[in-house]
C-alpha cells in the first residue's frame, strides 16, 4: 500500500509565543547575541540598554563584523537558519537570535550591511504574526538614528545592530521611579559581570593577539579571570589533556586545569583577593567551549557546593567536536556528562584536590578562630583568675619546659606527665587559652601558663568551629570554659602513675566522640571565606 504523506505546518502565532519560554535569563540571552557578533568577526561590540522617561526599555547590540546582505538577513531571521560554515562558530542551532530576543521583547529588528551591500532592516513583530497568523517577516523601513548609531561603531563599513522593542519581560512593575532605576542599574551591572566572565578569553590580551572590545552603556568591559593567573601565591595542582571517546570510536581531548587559590592572608594584595570573588557560588567547574565560558559555579552534579572548597576551581575546556558528547544545550549555558566521565571526575579526579582545598580551608578557619579566641574567653578568664587558686588541689613542678615534662603532686601521690608550658605576655588571659594545634586529636589539654593551672582549647577541633564559635551568649561560652578547666583540674588532682595513661585515653576518646557527634553540624559563618 502506498504511503500517504501529510505536511503539517506549525501554527505561527502559537509557535512564536511558545518559543518565548525556552528558559533564557537576560544575561544568557544577551550573550547569544554577542556570540553572533564574534562569529561575524567583530572587533567592537557595543551594547546599549536604554530606559526612557516613560520607563520603556530598548536594547541595542551593534558590531563591526562582516554584516549581512538582504538574503543573509532573511536566513538569520529564519527559525532554524542554515548551519554556519565554520564548525567552531559560537552559534549552534540557528535559533539563538530569535529565541533569546523574543524571550524578552515582542519586536526584534536587525539592521545590517556588508561592504558590498546597502543597509537593510527586517523585523519579527510577534503582535503582527499573531494578527495575520503567518510567518511574515517585515522588510522594515530604515531609521536614520539607527544607521547613525551603527556607523559610530563601524565607521561606515560593514556591521550589524540588533534592536529590541516592546521589551515586556525584562523588568517587573515598580511603584516608584527610584526603585525602578535601582533595579535597572542592577540589571546592567549584572550583564557587565556576565560578559567579563563569559568572554574573558576574547577580551583579555593575555589570551588573544586581537582582543575584542565590548562596551555596555559606554563602559568598556574588563575581563574577569576566575583562575587569578597573575597571583603568585595560587597553586596549579593539575594541568593536562584528558581523552574522551565518541560513539564513532574516535578519541578526542578535553583539558582540565585545577587551581587552588591562596588563603585570605596570603594574597599579594587586598585588591587581588577582592577581585577573586571567593565564595560558595564561584567554586567548582568553569566550562569553556571554544574559549567561551558556557557554565560555572558548581561541581556538575559530582558534589554539592560547600564553603570548605571555596578556594578550589577547575577549568574544563573542549572544542566543538565534543558538543554531542557533552550535550551542549540550545542556550550554550550547560553541559551534561556521560556516565564514564562523571564517574572519573567524582571518584578519581576530584577527591585528592578537594582534600587539599578542605585542609587549606580548615587551617584558615582555625587560625581566624584562634586569633579572636582570647577575647571570646575574657569572662571565664576573669572568674578563674579570682577563684582558680582556691579550687586547685595539686601542685605542678616544671621539669623540662621545652618538652612539657612535669611532676604532679596531689593527694594520690606524685607522678610525672606532660603538659603544655607557656609564658604569656598577657597576664589577663592565661587560664583559658585557645590555640590552633597541628591536629584535632584532643579538644583540650592541660596547661601551665605563667605558672598557673590552665586549659588549652584546640581551635582545630571541629567542636570549636561548629559549637564554640557560634555561641553569642558570654555566660554559655564561659560555662563551657569552666567545664573544660574543671576537667583539667580534676585530672591533675587525682592522677597518679597507674592512672595517667587512662586519663590520656579518656581525653582522646571524648575528643574523638565529640568530633563524630558534631560532624553534621555546619561551620560557623565566620569560617565562611
Amino acid at each position: 500500500m502506498e504511503e500517504n504523506k501529510i505536511e503539517l505546518i506549525p501554527d505561527p502565532s502559537r509557535i512564536v509565543e511558545g518559543l518565548r519560554d525556552t528558559g533564557y535569563d537576560f544575561n544568557t540571552a544577551m550573550a547569544d547575541l554577542v556570540d553572533n557578533s564574534i562569529s561575524a568577526g567583530a572587533t567592537k561590540i557595543d551594547v546599549r540598554i536604554n530606559l526612557d522617561i516613560h520607563n520603556d526599555i530598548t536594547v541595542y547590540v551593534a558590531d563591526n563584523g562582516c554584516g549581512m546582505d538582504f538574503e543573509g538577513l532573511k536566513n538569520a531571521m529564519k527559525y532554524g537558519s542554515k548551519k554556519r560554515e565554520d564548525p567552531k562558530s559560537l552559534g549552534k542551532f540557528g535559533l539563538g537570535l530569535k529565541t533569546a530576543s523574543t524571550a524578552f521583547c515582542r519586536s526584534l529588528s536587525v539592521l545590517s550591511k556588508t561592504n558590498e551591500s546597502d543597509y537593510n532592516k527586517v523585523t519579527w513583530d510577534l503582535d503582527y504574526v499573531a494578527k495575520v497568523n503567518a510567518w511574515e517577516l517585515i522588510h522594515d523601513s530604515l531609521n536614520k538614528d539607527e544607521i547613525d548609531y551603527l556607523e559610530t561603531i563601524t565607521e561606515g563599513n560593514s556591521g550589524t545592530v540588533v534592536i529590541w522593542n516592546k521589551v515586556d519581560r525584562l523588568m517587573k512593575a515598580y511603584a516608584n521611579t527610584t526603585s525602578l532605576k535601582k533595579a535597572f542599574g542592577r540589571i546592567v551591572d549584572s550583564l557587565k559581570q556576565h560578559f567579563a566572565m563569559t568572554y574573558q578569553k576574547f577580551i583579555d590580551s593575555d589570551f588573544t593577539e586581537k582582543p575584542i572590545e565590548i562596551k555596555v552603556n559606554d563602559q568598556i568591559v574588563d575581563a574577569w579571570d576566575p583562575f587569578c593567573r597573575t597571583e603568585s601565591k595560587r597553586e596549579v595542582l593539575h594541568d593536562k589533556d584528558h581523552k574522551a571517546q565518541l560513539e564513532t570510536g574516535e578519541t578526542l581531548n578535553f583539558h582540565l586545569t585545577t587551581v587552588l587559590l591562596p588563603r585570605v592572608e596570603d594574597w599579594s594584595t587586598d585588591e587581588a583577593h577582592s577581585k577573586a570573588r571567593i565564595n560558595n557560588d564561584n567554586e567548582g567547574f568553569y566550562v569553556y567551549r571554544e574559549n567561551r565560558l558556557i557554565y560555572s559555579g558548581d561541581w556538575l552534579g559530582t558534589f554539592t557546593n560547600d564553603p570548605h572548597y571555596a578556594l578550589l576551581r577547575v577549568e574544563f575546556s573542549f572544542n566543538h567536536e565534543l558538543d554531542d558528547l557533552f550535550n551542549v544545550d540550545i542556550k550554550k549555558s550547560k553541559i551534561a556528562l556521560n556516565e564514564d566521565i562523571f564517574d572519573y571526575l567524582k571518584n578519581r579526579f576530584l577527591p585528592a584536590f578537594r582534600q587539599r582545598a578542605n585542609d587549606l580551608y580548615r587551617a584558615t578557619a582555625s587560625k581566624k578562630l584562634a586569633d579572636k579566641g582570647e577575647e571570646a574567653h575574657n569572662k571565664s578568664n576573669k572568674t578563674l583568675e579570682v577563684k582558680g587558686k582556691e579550687l586547685e588541689n595539686s601542685k605542678v613542678e616544671i621539669i623540662n619546659p621545652d618538652d612539657g615534662t612535669v611532676r604532679i603532686h596531689n593527694s594520690h601521690g606524685t607522678s610525672t606527665g606532660k603538659l603544655i608550658i607557656m609564658d604569656l605576655d598577657d597576664h589577663s588571659n592565661h587560664r583559658v587559652i585557645t590555640k590552633q594545634m597541628d591536629s584535632a586529636t584532643f579538644l583540650w589539654e592541660g596547661t601551665i601558663a605563667n605558672q598557673e593551672h590552665a586549659v588549652t582549647i584546640n581551635t582545630t577541633h571541629p567542636f570549636y568551629s561548629k559549637v564554640y564559635a557560634k555561641i553569642d551568649n558570654a555566660d554559655v561560652r564561659a560555662g563551657l570554659d569552666y567545664l573544660l578547666w574543671a576537667l583539667t583540674e580534676a585530672e591533675l588532682s587525682t592522677i597518679n602513675e597507674s592512672t595517667k595513661e587512662q586519663y590520656e585515653d579518656m581525653r582522646y576518646q571524648v575528643s574523638k566522640i565529640m568530633k563524630k557527634l558534631v560532624e553534621e553540624l555546619p561551620d560557623s559563618e565566620e569560617d565562611n571565606l
